[in-house]
């Protein structure tokens, strides 16, 4: 057995690390994704906080468990990654940022406070509301835990910070500047998405014009390249702190006897297709996110792995890492598997669902395979679609194109065959009394 840490970003774009893009600076996640396999195709079950997260604890889609949105609570009587841990003698420990309603205790996490001696604010914000202040905090009492670690007996960490996720009070400003590394990123070299420039949405659900030229999503491309910039400073940010982690487990000499995931629960717009932030999109840009799995010892066949999955999976991905044996319970099962092939198999799909944004209830269920996507809105009856191959941006809704049809058919009855199976809306939601978020969203 190995021990074993979770660490996740809020709101991370698959490439948004140097490694993969070079506009980004992020030298210690590049070093862990050298001694690690990235996966490239790894797609979130649902592209908001609370459902996503709903996943990572329990191995099941987001309506499964009746977490559809923020706002609803994660039951604790439903089966968890902690309680099967600790079934399997390890200390299971949460740090940051939850967002399921109750609290880490509940589902039956061991520790979930620590000390902050040595707290370090370099770079963050002096506010303790800012997300940079709080992730400071967090990183502090990992470090403390790690520090005090005798090795009596394994554990499981999950330590979840909220960087790049935007907290600013201004709409229009959204996102924290880091003025650490300001200098890193000259406005003027920040990249606007060329999707930005060619999707003017026609042919898409009537709801993403419209949001596209309203409230903060108003773009211009100096508020693009704005965002940009306060992005990629947040994600340095971020870096420094993993940095600090490694080094503590390097110090410890833990580092090779330590299985270390790395995640974030969805995307962010960036200006693409002219949107910003999130919402119910099913776009890349928020579905597609980054996952690197270190697993000291494991020869790897594959170091960067395009295989589409499922974020479902990372529940028990982190216990048959750890040689725990994955439950039925856990029904999104293991990538571990994946590290043994050598290509992915020709049938690969993926599911994801979405139900209500900040700014409009749009409920979606989706599949995505290796050559298409396709979306269809329950209660809308609408239907989106992308020729992967051939329009890699998701420019144009290929559903009602003639030369889609045959594929359009056969993923509808797919998509629709995956939610019944799955149960639907039958799971009735526990609303969190404690959160006023959606409440007059129709």
């Amino acid at each position: 057995m190995k021990n074993v840490i979770m660490v996740s970003t809020d709101q991370q774009q698959l490439n948004a690390m140097g490694c993969a893009d070079p506009s980004y600076y992020t030298p210690n996640l590049d070093r862990l994704a050298q001694r690690s396999v990235r996966f490239t195709g790894a797609i979130s079950t649902s592209a908001q906080c609370s459902p996503s997260r709903a996943s990572w604890m329990t191995g099941k889609f987001p309506h499964q468990v009746g977490v559809y949105q923020i706002g609803h609570v994660l039951d604790p009587q439903e089966w968890g990654i902690a309680k099967e841990f600790n079934k399997a003698g390890f200390e299971t420990v949460y740090f940051g940022k939850w967002h399921l309603g109750l609290s880490p205790a509940d589902h039956e996490f061991q520790v979930t406070d620590y000390r902050t001696d040595g707290l370090d604010l370099s770079g963050a914000n002096a506010h303790p509301g800012y997300h940079s202040h709080k992730d400071a905090v967090t990183t502090a009492k990992a470090l403390n835990y790690l520090d005090d670690y005798d090795g009596s007996k394994h554990f499981f960490m999950k330590l979840c910070w909220y960087m790049p996720h935007p907290n600013t009070p201004q709409k229009q400003q959204p996102f924290e500047l880091i003025e650490r590394f300001a200098d890193k990123f000259p406005l003027e070299d920040m990249p606007v998405p060329s999707s930005y420039y060619e999707d003017d949405l026609s042919g898409k659900p009537p709801f993403q014009r419209e949001r596209s030229s309203s409230d903060e999503s108003d773009l211009t491309e100096d508020m693009v390249r704005n965002d940009a910039r306060k992005y990629r400073t947040m994600l340095a940010q971020m870096d420094a702190n993993l940095g600090r982690l490694l080094a503590k487990l390097e110090e410890k000499q833990m580092l090779e006897d330590t299985v270390i995931l790395f995640t974030s629960d969805h995307g962010d717009m960036q200006g693409a297709h002219r949107l910003r932030l999130k919402g119910v999109l099913p776009y890349k840009e928020l579905y597609n996110v980054p996952l690197i799995l270190h697993i000291p010892g494991t020869e790897l066949r594959r170091k960067l792995i395009p295989d589409l999955v499922s974020t479902a999976a990372v529940t028990g991905t982190l216990l048959d890492a750890a040689g725990v044996a994955v439950p039925e319970e856990c029904e999104g099962g293991s990538l571990l598997p994946v590290l043994e092939r050598a290509e992915a198999p020709q049938d690969e799909r993926v599911f994801f669902e979405h139900y209500k944004a900040y700014w409009g209830r749009h409920p979606l269920i989706g599949v995505q395979t290796q050559e298409w996507k396709y979306v269809y809105y329950l209660e809308e009856d609408m239907e989106e679609m992308y020729d992967l191959k051939n329009d890699p941006q998701e420019l144009v809704n290929a559903a009602g194109l003639a030369y889609a049809e045959e594929a359009r058919r056969q993923l509808r009855l797919a998509v629709e065959e995956w939610w019944e199976a799955t149960g639907g809306f039958a799971r009735q939601a526990i609303e969190d009394p404690t959160s006023t978020w959606g409440k007059n969203i129709q």
